[in-house]
């Protein structure tokens, strides 16, 4: 099938007409005239494509079967000088020529000699629907690629604001509990709670999570927890969980990270690990 570049932003306003028989030009100009459209005719496929030229249309109504004309010639050759004009082909040869063939080189549609007028007039306001709705839809998905953009930007400065407000916000006062006099209990409950803030604003708790939606809330608590450095018995304290819940945790992330077979330092894997 013929490629077509569709001009979406054309309305049919201007017509023109080729048809060897003068009485055909004469009918479908007055009608076409008189249903609102700017509307010329030629007899000539030569001439036809010489006013084309000259002149701007938004459609061509064509016999096939002209003197002159090699079948779907002048078809090729119109699309040739305007590959986005739409074109309605004529013809009283329908056992030669069948709507498939028209289709297939390059015309937007068919009609069958005898026709009605109202049936061509149908056809052309069809083509003008087309090309209305695919205009709309053209844009719609300009109109969405815009917001998806403005969504993007907007969930980048949300967490460019996440980001200052825990800095400014939360940390300093943690960095004067940090300076308090605490229990060694408490002082690991705030270490804790910068290291989880600070994972806030870093992408390696939430790319964890993301990419492996498989892996438990408590296990990317010890995942965190490692990669912060701690060791085993460390974790069990802080967790408030026995060493063997620890080591089968350690276990299951060695799995659902593919480091089961392979001997890899769990915490070096976490620390350097980029999604």
């Amino acid at each position: 099938m013929r490629e077509r570049s569709v001009d979406l932003k054309r309305e049919i306003k201007g017509v023109l007409v080729v048809d060897d028989e003068q009485n055909i030009c004469a009918m479908l100009t007055k009608f076409l005239r008189s249903s609102g459209y700017a509307c010329e005719s030629v007899n000539e496929p030569a001439k036809a494509l010489e006013v084309l030229k000259r002149n701007g249309f938004e459609l061509v109504i064509s016999d096939i079967r002209m003197a002159g004309s090699d079948g779907l010639q002048l078809l090729t050759e119109i699309l040739q000088i305007d590959p986005g004009l739409d074109t309605i082909m004529m013809t009283g040869y329908t056992n030669v020529y069948t709507y498939s063939d028209i289709i297939r080189a390059g015309a937007t549609d068919f009609i069958a000699k005898p026709f009605e007028l109202p049936e061509l007039k149908a056809k052309i306001e069809r083509i003008d629907r087309e090309r209305k709705m695919q205009r709309e839809l053209q844009e719609f998905n300009i109109a969405m690629g815009v917001l998806l953009q403005r969504a993007e930007k907007d969930k980048e400065t949300l967490s460019e604001n996440v980001v200052s407000n825990v800095k400014t916000l939360i940390l300093p006062y943690v960095d004067k509990l940090k300076k308090g006099h605490l229990r060694a209990e408490h002082e690991a409950y705030i270490e804790i709670l910068e290291t989880n803030l600070s994972e806030i604003c870093s992408p390696f708790l939430k790319n964890l999570s993301l990419k492996h939606a498989h892996i438990t809330s408590m296990e990317v608590q010890v995942a965190n927890l490692i990669k912060a450095g701690k060791g085993n018995k460390e974790i069990a304290s802080i967790l408030g969980v026995s060493l063997n819940t620890i080591m089968t945790h350690r276990y299951r992330l060695r799995s659902k990270l593919g480091l089961k077979q392979q001997k890899v330092n769990l915490s070096s894997y976490l620390s350097s690990i980029d999604f």
